[in-house]
């Protein structure tokens, strides 16, 4: 066999190495020119998808398509089906009284729990009160042993504490964690109003306080007829200037509503003035030290007129009267014979 000798190629010259910055020594390098400005992004082209105008259609969008096209969306009819029973299910319950009480139900064990934890009402506590008793008080709050303080109605249990007969004033306060307090101001008796047979105890303005019980007053004075318990103060304030005639007076009459009559106790009648009664009593008072008018045996003195009074006798006096005068009378004829 032919021996094949092998041939070496010659060997190329290797190229030339480029530095570090990309290029040979002593080469020239060329940069491209950009057309973008610095700080800006290349626009982007031949993409057109996420544009506004170009987005595909919301299920809601196709689903108001497919009713203008005469067709109804499965989705839309299970959901309007889904609805109709759940309203109708609803209506039933609500006609039913369910939801009533169910609501009831799940109300009473809430405030059972909060009744619980220590949010019950324990006591109630009751300031000013002496004539009210605590059973008409309890009875306007409407507080139960053991309720949740927090369902006091407290504006509801002071008007209600304000109907009765001797309250003028109330609070009822919620004082946390079991305890309701109540402050009472009460009316103060001042007189007993007799008007058409009937009495009533009233206070100074002349407001009625209550017509039960009233023969527990007999110490207050006792004031009669129309206008006399609006009147009533003022009048009184005016006789007690002379305390030994006030302490004898029985009554205070209201004549007309005009002007007052005194009811002594032994039965005598002082006919007052309209106007002028400070001076007219005066008089009397000066007339009965001099006299003891008042102690005799009339029905009523007269001081109405400012320069005279005039007296009206009992019937007894008056027969006594009228007695000795046919006395005179015959004795009289009897010295002319």
């Amino acid at each position: 066999m032919r021996s094949v000798k092998e041939q070496k190629r010659p060997a190329r010259k290797a190229a030339p190495r480029r530095s570090a910055s990309g290029s040979a020594r002593g080469a020239k390098t060329t940069r491209r020119s950009s057309t973008v400005a610095p700080g800006r992004r290349r626009a982007k082209t031949g993409k057109s998808f996420g544009r506004r105008g170009q987005r595909p259609p919301s299920r809601l969008s196709r689903a108001f398509e497919a009713i203008r096209e005469g067709r109804l969306p499965k989705s839309l009819v299970g959901v309007a089906s889904a609805g109709f029973v759940g309203a109708a299910a609803l209506y039933g319950l609500a006609v039913g009284g369910h939801i009533t009480a169910a609501g009831a139900y799940v109300a009473d064990q809430a405030s059972a729990s909060v009744a619980w934890v220590g949010f019950g009402v324990d006591e109630v506590t009751v300031a000013g009160r002496e004539r009210t008793t605590r059973a008409d008080v309890l009875a306007a709050l409407q507080v139960e042993q053991g309720q949740v303080i927090f369902s006091v109605d407290l504006e509801s249990a002071r008007e209600n504490l304000l109907r009765l007969d001797w309250i003028a004033d109330a609070t009822v306060t919620r004082i946390l964690p079991d305890r309701v307090h109540v402050e009472l101001v009460e009316r103060r008796p001042f007189a007993v109003w007799q008007r058409g047979g009937r009495l009533a105890v009233i206070d100074a303005q002349g407001r009625p306080i209550t017509e039960d019980g009233v023969e527990g007053y007999g110490h207050l004075p006792l004031v009669v007829g129309h206008g006399a318990a609006r009147e009533a103060e003022g009048f009184t304030q005016v006789v007690a200037a002379w305390p030994e005639l006030q302490a004898r007076v029985r009554a205070y009459v209201r004549v007309g509503d005009r002007r007052w009559n005194l009811r002594l106790e032994n039965g005598v009648d002082v006919l007052l003035p309209e106007v002028g009664v400070s001076e007219a009593l005066a008089e009397l008072v000066a007339i009965d030290e001099s006299q003891r008018v008042l102690a005799r045996d009339i029905d009523a003195i007269d001081v109405r007129l400012p320069d005279r009074f005039t007296v009206r006798l009992s019937p007894d006096a008056a027969a006594r009267r009228d007695a000795v005068t046919q006395e005179w009378g015959r004795s009289s004829q009897e010295d002319d014979t």
